[in-house]
């Protein structure tokens, strides 16, 4: 594997931008790297949100707390 060098105006750079924004900048280089994107699945994955929101928004939908999602998925995992 070739070793790549990255400038260290680059990195530091980087390194200076807010939480938000390196996670904004994470986001798009991990994006990046996946070069045959699955475009019908992103669909229908949008398509499933915004059936989610529209639902919530019209008092159909339920949620749950992040603690207990976290718990269920615990378990599942145990």
């Amino acid at each position: 594997m070739k070793t790549v060098m990255i400038s260290e105006k680059i990195k530091n750079q980087a390194l200076k931008l807010s939480n938000k924004g390196r996670a904004e900048l994470a986001h798009i280089l991990i994006d990046s790297l996946d070069q045959e994107k699955d475009v019908e699945s992103e669909e229908a994955w949008s398509e499933e949100l915004k059936k989610r929101i529209d639902r919530y928004e019209h008092g159909k939908g339920s949620t749950k707390l992040w603690s207990e999602v976290k718990k269920n998925a615990q378990a599942l995992l145990d």
